[in-house]
């Protein structure tokens, strides 16, 4: 199911489904009197239903109220394509998923879900404009339900009953660190521990260590689809860097394996003696992040390749346009980071317009190349993420 119609459903059901679970719900708590301490008792539940990069740069957070409450069932909600990224993390004793291929699907697997998450002693909801998953969260009748607000989502006031506010235009991690420091986690698990995890789950590779490898992310997800760079401006970051014997792979999903080959078809006849290899929809996501680490580089857009990339330690150049990058990157101590992007007007418009000003012609990854020079000084470009840099 497209996510246009996800987001259709979401605005609709959700609004309906909330403005009809408000008055029992405050009735319920004047009448109940629960004990809301944020401390936990039993299982807890988180929810993430979009973006994979996102549930990566909560992993922290989460493994460290993992660590806080060893013995506590963790489970996670949440859909169907993002059940590799929540394995690949390993800090949950169980995902469920909720399939969003069709609408019967769609209802019949959230039924499902419902009955398995029903009393919860803590429900998490990682999702920051759904009010589906508030509606999930409210009928799991946890003692605690903990989520988001911003400005303009009163609707979770009285069904959530702690909420954290958000500011979008600061960086997301914090908000995720601030979640554990509510349950009482007095210390957030280094990043460096969380990569030491995930290399114990994946698998060596064999490389030729005369050439440099550099794996490429050049797709995302549904949401925010103009973060991704043509074919020719590939060719212009190429040739801005100077690539002449490397081995280049292109990972991705199989969806993204079409582009892949467009922008290969454009790069080889340029730079013959750079191995590319359009590895997208080949290799599993752990087979993709075993590559990566196994790289000496990462290229690529604002995505969950990205997220990972630097979480293992790489050096990285990335790409920038409907997402501001100090709203997702924090600066890593020893981390090589470039970081290209342009500030123009309507930047950033994912997560904070429904859809984007511009309608698909991403002005803002057109910035980044406008004066059509193939050096990177038509870039603008930035290795830390602090104070003034953009």
């Amino acid at each position: 199911m497209h996510l246009k119609k996800k987001q259709y459903i979401d605005l609709v059901v959700g609004r309906l489904s909330l403005a009809f679970l408000r008055l029992p719900v405050l009735l319920a708590g004047l009448l109940l009197h629960r004990d809301h301490d944020p401390a936990l008792r039993g299982p807890i539940m988180f929810i993430k239903m979009q973006g994979g990069g996102s549930l990566v740069l909560a992993w922290p957070a989460i493994a460290s109220i993992r660590e806080a409450y060893p013995d506590n069932h963790c489970c996670l909600l949440t859909a169907r394509s993002l059940k590799p990224f929540a394995e690949s993390l390993g800090v949950f004793d169980e995902i469920i998923c909720i399939d969003d291929t069709n609408i019967m699907a769609l209802g019949v697997s959230s039924f499902r879900a419902l009955l398995r998450s029903f009393r919860m002693d803590t429900v998490v909801d990682l999702e920051v404009y759904s009010r589906m998953t508030t509606v999930l969260s409210t009928l799991t009748m946890a003692r605690n339900r903990i989520g988001f607000y911003l400005e303009n989502t009163f609707w979770r006031r009285g069904l959530h009953t702690h909420l954290i506010f958000l500011n979008r235009f600061s960086l997301i991690s914090l908000f995720y660190e601030e979640i554990a420091r509510y349950l009482g986690v007095p210390e957030i698990k280094p990043v460096r521990e969380c990569a030491a995890s995930l290399r114990e789950r994946l698998i060596p590779i064999a490389r030729d260590n005369s050439r440099t490898m550099i794996t490429i992310g050049h797709g995302c997800s549904e949401l925010g689809t103009e973060r991704v760079l043509t074919a020719a401006q590939w060719l212009t970051v190429f040739q801005g860097r100077g690539v002449s014997s490397e081995e280049v792979l292109f990972l991705g999903s199989a969806d993204e394996r079409g582009q892949a080959t467009i922008i290969i078809d454009q790069l080889e006849s340029h730079f013959p003696g750079v191995a590319f290899r359009n590895e997208s929809g080949k290799l599993s996501l752990v087979d993709s992040l075993s590559y990566i680490d196994a790289s000496d580089e990462f290229w690529g857009i604002d995505s969950a390749l990205l997220h990972y990339a630097r979480l293992l330690g790489k050096s990285t150049v990335s790409f920038w346009g409907p997402t501001d990058p100090r709203t997702r990157l924090r600066d890593e101590p020893g981390l090589e980071s470039e970081i290209y992007y342009n500030k123009v007007s309507c930047s950033p418009c994912v997560h904070v317009a429904e859809e984007p000003p511009c309608h698909g012609n991403n002005i803002c990854i057109k910035a980044i190349f406008d004066d059509k020079s193939p050096t990177p000084r038509s870039l603008v470009t930035r290795s830390r993420l602090t104070g003034n840099d953009f």
